[in-house]
């Protein structure tokens, strides 16, 4: 069907209608099935996977939110329900003690690919990134996904209520590196390998144990919105109280400060002692100080 432009277009010079009708069914191609599929708790990989996928010329892409538990159940039972008219799926996380949060290992590993094309994407604190795009691209490689490109971006710390880090980030120059990934990725052709994928190796990375810090509950100044019950991604919070289902699943919090980030009457909140503080202003010495870039990655045929 010719829109109001094309039809101009043709009456002044019918010639150009064909390639432009072309043009344009090639541009829906590329752009009617993006998918982004991403864990975010504090929404910073969400704004770079979404704005990757702008860049692909998408500007509605399929929202596919593992964060939310329900949604990793949904996805794990039928996954090809959900992923099937999808041609292209960006894939972002963040980054835990240099690691893919468990949770997004697990959601990952329940999916098959069926030879969809894909884009690998974490999100770390300006520290290191660690073994987490490594881990993601092999898990996407092992379970049949193809991917074309994979990128490492920052998004504020966790952690910065302790020790500043990264404030405001992702910011304007990290989402317009976002979207010219995506414009990359429009005319790439070639497939990555584990060998194209960087690593930073430290302690924490080569730990099998997430060093975490969970935040305090203070009943007094809450005033039961129950958001923090909604944005949290392990589902341990009441939303009737605000407070922990009980003391046994507060050990399953991985610390993301979805809760503390949304709670507006500060009834959630990180705090740590003095020690804490010291070990974490010397781990974060160099990242508080000294701006990381983005890092974007495709295949080198070198």
């Amino acid at each position: 069907m010719i829109n109001e432009v094309q039809f101009i277009i043709a009456v002044v010079n019918p010639s150009k209608i064909e390639a432009r009708i072309i043009c344009t069914n090639m541009e829906d191609k590329i752009t009617k099935h993006i998918g982004v599929l991403y864990f975010s708790p504090t929404n910073t990989t969400k704004k770079i996977c979404k704005a990757i996928a702008l860049g692909m010329g998408a500007e509605n892409p399929v929202d596919l939110n593992m964060t939310i538990p329900n949604f990793r159940t949904k996805l794990a039972s039928n996954p090809n329900a959900i992923l099937d008219d999808i041609d292209h799926l960006i894939i972002g996380a963040p980054v835990y003690s240099g690691k893919l949060p468990i949770q997004v290992i697990d959601c990952l590993k329940s999916i098959n690919g069926n030879g969809k094309k894909c884009t690998a994407v974490v999100v770390y604190g300006n520290r290191d990134y660690g073994i987490a795009l490594y881990q993601m691209v092999e898990i996407l490689s092992n379970n049949n996904f193809n991917v074309l490109a994979a990128g490492t971006f920052i998004g504020q710390h966790s952690y910065s209520d302790i020790v500043p880090v990264a404030i405001g980030r992702p910011d304007k120059t990290d989402l317009d590196k976002a979207y010219n990934l995506g414009s990359e990725i429009r005319n790439t052709a070639n497939y990555l390998s584990l060998e194209d994928i960087p690593v930073q190796r430290d302690m924490f990375s080569k730990s099998k144990n997430y060093n975490l810090i969970q935040p305090v509950f203070k009943s007094e100044k809450c005033n039961h919105c129950s958001i923090c019950s909604k944005r949290c991604p392990i589902n341990i919070i009441s939303p009737e109280t605000g407070n922990w289902l009980n003391q046994e699943v507060k050990k399953q919090c991985i610390g993301c400060m979805a809760c503390v980030s949304s709670c507006k009457g500060k009834a959630r909140f990180v705090r740590a002692n003095f020690g804490m503080k010291l070990i974490l202003k010397y781990i974060l010495k160099k990242a508080s100080v000294q701006r990381q870039e983005p890092l974007t990655v495709f295949h080198s045929s070198t």
